[in-house]
C-alpha cells in the first residue's frame, strides 16, 4: 500500500533493527511498555516478524499483527501500525507507533488513515477502532487527523486485580464508502439500531 510519501507493508527479517528501535523508543514504552512483551530483546526481532509474516499468509485477518510504515524516498522504516481483531470488543483495532525523529511529520496519520480506507474497503468492514492512553495526547491528535472520532472515554475494570485501571479514549473510523445510516458518536444521539440493512427498528 502506497500513500504520497509512505509505503505501508509487512515486515521483512531485514527490518528487524528498525522493528527494535521502535519498540524500545521512550514515548513507546512509556504508554505500551508491553509492545512485543516488555523484556523483548534484540535478537526476538526475526521471531516476531517471522510470525507476523506467517499470520499475513494464511490469511488470518483476527490475529495480532504489525505493519512497517517505511519512507518512500529513503526505504528507511520509521514506525509501525499494529492490527488485530479485538478479543474483548470484536472489533478491528489498529494503532501506530513511531520512532521519535519521525514524529510530528504527519507520518503515522498519513498511514492510519490509508490503511484504514484500504482494510475496509477489502473486507467490508464498516469502521476500525483505535484505544489510547487520556495522558498520551500525541496518539489522539493521530487519529483525529487520519478520520477517528473519539466516541467515549472509558474507565476499564481489570477482574484479574479487582480493580479500575487507567481511563482510556476510544475512538471510530467509518471508511468512505459505509452505508450505515446512523454512525453513532458519544456526542450524537442514538435511536436504535442502524436500519441501512433494510430490517425494522424492533
Amino acid at each position: 500500500m502506497e500513500t504520497a510519501r509512505l509505503i505501508i507493508r509487512p515486515f521483512r527479517e531485514e527490518d528487524a533493527e528498525a522493528l527494535y528501535r521502535i519498540k524500545n523508543d521512550p514515548q513507546v514504552t512509556e504508554f505500551c511498555p508491553d509492545f512485543l512483551e516488555v523484556d523483548a530483546k534484540r535478537e526476538d526481532m526475526e521471531r516476531y516478524i517471522r510470525e507476523f509474516q506467517r499470520i499475513e499468509d494464511t490469511g488470518d485477518t483476527d490475529t495480532w499483527r504489525c505493519y512497517a510504515v517505511e519512507n518512500r524516498e529513503t526505504g528507511v522504516v520509521m514506525g509501525a501500525l499494529t492490527f488485530s481483531r479485538h478479543n474483548m470488543l470484536h472489533e478491528y483495532e489498529m494503532g501506530w507507533m513511531m520512532i521519535g525523529e519521525y514524529t510530528g511529520k504527519g507520518y503515522a496519520s498519513e498511514a492510519a488513515e490509508a490503511f484504514a480506507e484500504d482494510f475496509c474497503r477489502t473486507h467490508g468492514i464498516d469502521y476500525l477502532v483505535a484505544v489510547m492512553d487520556i495522558d498520551n495526547p500525541a496518539s489522539r491528535r493521530t487519529a483525529e487527523k487520519s478520520g477517528f472520532r473519539l466516541f467515549e472515554k472509558r474507565t476499564v475494570y481489570d477482574y484479574s486485580y479487582n480493580r479500575y485501571c487507567d481511563d482510556y479514549f476510544y475512538f471510530r473510523r467509518y471508511w468512505s464508502g459505509c452505508t450505515l445510516k446512523d454512525r453513532y458518536y458519544g456526542d450524537s444521539p442514538y435511536y436504535g439500531r442502524s436500519t441501512s440493512d433494510g430490517g425494522s427498528n424492533d
